[in-house]
């Protein structure tokens, strides 16, 4: 089924609004395990959780590595 999408209405959105769109369209794509992942992300990703492993006292939560996401703005 063929849908249009409204590329002037798009637009006129805010860039948090458009950004929120993409997050909301990225999501449905998480859903169906549709974004591949290749094999050096997922060994990088291994790399990184055996060294979390091995010292979870160098880790940082979720809260403060979004705090300083936010910083880097």
């Amino acid at each position: 089924m063929a849908q249009t999408i409204d590329m002037d209405a798009i637009r006129k959105l805010t860039p948090a609004q458009r950004i929120a769109l993409i997050e909301q369209i990225w999501d449905t794509l998480a859903e169906e395990n549709a974004v591949p992942v290749s094999k050096a992300v997922l060994d990088e990703m291994e790399r990184r959780l055996a060294k979390f492993d091995a010292d979870p006292s160098k880790g940082i939560s979720h809260d403060e590595m979004m705090r300083r996401l936010r910083e880097l703005r």
